[in-house]
This record gives C-alpha cells, structure tokens and sequence, in this order.
C-alpha cells in the first residue's frame, strides 16, 4: 500500500472510530435508564464472568418466587457486535425475569471492531462455560440452563447452542430468540431486498460485515446440525428486517422436529424489546415473551 493509501486507511479508521463512539453514547442516552416502571425483583447483581480473553461484565436478574435453585437464561444482547451492553439491554432483563420467574443473567461480550469475529462467539461461549460450572453460586442449576438473545446476540445464542450442544448433547436446554439475526450472506439480503425492511437491513448487514473484519461468519439458516433445543423464536412485522430470516429458521425447525413456540408482532418493528419505556405495545410484548419463555424453560427442563 502506498503512504497515501496507508494515511487514508488510517484516517478512515479514526473516523469510524469516532462515529461508533458517538454512536454508542447516543444509544445508550436513548435505552440505558428509560424505564423507569421496571418490577421489583428478589436480587439484581453484577459479578464478572470468564470471557475468551478476560472478564466480562454480567448482571444476574433473580424474580420474586423464583426458589432457591432453578433453571438459567444466559442472554447477549443485540446491537450488531458493534453496540450495546447490558445496560442498554437492562430493562428487558429485568422484564423477562419478572415474568418468566426464572434467573435470567445478562452477559457483556466484546465489541467490533476492536475485535474482529469469533472473538463475540468466543465469549459466548466462554461464558457458558463459565456459568455452568459456577451456576449454584447464582442459585441456577447447572443441567438447567437456556442460551438467548436478540439480533446479533440471537445469532449469538444460535451459533453457541450448536457448538455446545455438539459437544455435550442436552447442554443448552432452550433456546429463546427474540428477532435473531442469522445471517451475514450479502446474497440472502440481496435476494429478499422487497420483503419487509430489507433494503435497510442489508445496508446495516454491510456495514456489520466491515466491522467484524470477516466474511466467514457463518449463515444460520443452512442445515442445521443435530437435534436443537425447545425454542421460542418471536419477531417483529414489516419493519423487522429479520423476519423474514426467522420464518426461514422456523421452518427448518419445524421439519427437523424441534419443539417451537412462535409469536410475531406485527405492529413492532425490529428492536421493539428496548422501547418498553416509551411503547405500551412494547410493554404488552415484553411480558408475553416472558411467560412463553417461562414456560418454555421449565418444560424443557423438567426432567432435570
């Protein structure tokens, strides 16, 4: 590269730079904080977990009634591996908890593009990992834990759940997927570009792509690998671009076998769990998904 080339790939970079940082302030001044009606919960607390490379920030979501020990959810929050935290997933935590009546614990991993991908997988699982041998310090039982998470941290749970379950069958319980993003392949989005909000999908899937410094993140929606777990799979309506995507999923799952629970929304668009502090239809949507999830989990892992 010549030092022209070399300077402009660098200034570039401080800008993106700059603009994900403002970006990610701007998100969290909009969702981290806004509900200000969350339920009173038996114990919220932060502890760390063991990532792929160093300690993650967790927060554990304990529901009044939940027992003394009981089944996990382990949730990644979406934001497109670029933005996003558990504070900004704080308020739907808090929610879903509230109305599964299970643990529920909200896991950090690392962004793009300080880290390129599996680093985010990576800590996925990791994290699991982690989790499982230390569940009973959380008061969670260790042959009784769900993977979950919305947009980029559905993918998250997806691809985890695979690789877990791969090596150890049953592992992974449930899954619970709230609009997850399952692929990255420019040729899907490409071909879809009419259905629901795709265009804008694929422009934000683009930009995803850059920042994980990847191609090769796998697709989702090819053949799956082995039994999966009961799921809840939920999504938004026209203005959810990975709707379509989910019905593709819902579908595989259907032929493979695997328990599904579905619920679509709609009037809500993709992102909708983070607007419980301005939507009253987000609210409604929010606790729905929790007593599916709820009761999903506690069948999946009633034999345990």
């Amino acid at each position: 590269m010549s030092r022209l080339g070399a300077n402009l790939a660098e200034r570039l970079a401080v800008e993106n730079a700059k603009g994900l940082k403002r970006a990610r302030k701007a998100i969290h001044f909009m969702l981290a904080r806004r509900d200000r009606a969350l339920p009173l919960l038996a114990q919220v607390r932060n502890f760390k977990v063991a990532g792929a490379a160093g300690p993650l920030p967790a927060r554990l979501y304990v529901p009044e009634g939940a027992g003394e020990t009981g089944p996990m959810l382990v949730f990644f929050h979406g934001g497109g591996f670029v933005l996003g935290d558990i504070e900004t997933h704080d308020a739907f935590c808090a929610r879903l908890a509230d109305a599964a009546k299970i643990r529920v614990v909200s896991c950090r991993y690392r962004l793009a593009p300080e880290a390129a991908f599996p680093a985010q997988l990576d800590d996925a699982l990791a994290a699991f990992r982690w989790l499982r041998a230390h569940a009973a310090e959380f008061g969670g039982d260790a042959d009784g834990l769900v993977l979950g998470g919305d947009s980029a941290g559905g993918y998250l749970a997806v691809a985890a759940t695979a690789k877990l379950n791969g090596e150890t069958p049953g592992v992974v319980k449930a899954q619970v997927l709230i609009y997850p993003l399952l692929t990255l392949d420019d040729d899907v989005w490409a071909s879809s570009l009419l259905q629901d909000a795709r265009i804008v999908g694929r422009l934000a899937v683009q930009f995803i792509r850059a920042q994980l410094a990847t191609t090769e993140a796998p697709s989702l929606l090819g053949t799956l690998a082995g039994a999966t777990p009961p799921t809840l799979l939920v999504a938004g309506g026209p203005l959810d671009p990975c709707r379509p995507d989910a019905l593709t999923y819902a579908e595989k799952l259907r032929a493979e076998g695997t328990e599904l629970e579905e619920r679509y929304y709609p009037a809500l668009p993709h992102g909708f769990i983070n607007l419980t502090h301005v939507s009253a239809p987000a609210r409604e949507a929010v606790a729905e998904i929790g007593e599916m999830a709820g009761d999903l989990v506690r069948r999946a892992t009633a034999g345990d």
